[in-house]
């Protein structure tokens, strides 16, 4: 039995979660306290990089999604995709659809998303060509 799509949507919440735990990472490699004051891009100019988590993650979610689309032994995709799920909704503000946050991401409908992917070189095309248009340049995210 499959649960609500939940699972597989990012909200605006847990994309500031994985950008705070990176901040974390790099303060930890770094030794430097939280008591010391200083900035994020004060932390990340001495480092010398910029922060890659957040586009690393959707960059292997828009990777799965070409991968799942051409297995042919479950229609698991298509499912997702169609939103038809066992689960009942819960109160509150409807969960972002999965396709909504895919669509987002390539700037293509379904229909399309289903037919490129099948195709690995082209699906791999538009992985790499989405995720270098959302990616921040380091020298911007360092201010």
């Amino acid at each position: 039995m499959l649960y609500g799509c939940e699972t597989w949507t990012m909200r605006k919440a847990d994309e500031l979660k994985i950008e705070a735990a990176e901040m974390w990472f790099f303060r930890r490699l770094l030794r430097v306290s939280w008591k010391d004051r200083r900035t994020n891009g004060n932390v990340l100019a001495e480092k010398g990089t910029g922060r890659t988590l957040l586009s690393l993650v959707k960059e292997r979610r828009l990777k799965y999604i070409g991968h799942a689309e051409r297995n042919t032994k479950t229609d698991l995709m298509k499912t997702i995709f169609e939103g038809k799920t066992e689960a009942k909704r819960e109160r509150g503000r409807p969960s972002l659809a999965y396709v909504d946050q895919v669509s987002k991401a390539t700037g293509l409908k379904l229909q399309s998303i289903s037919q490129k992917s099948q195709d690995r070189v082209i699906w791999r095309g538009i992985v790499k060509s989405s995720c270098a248009a959302a990616n921040i340049n380091p020298v911007d995210a360092a201010r």
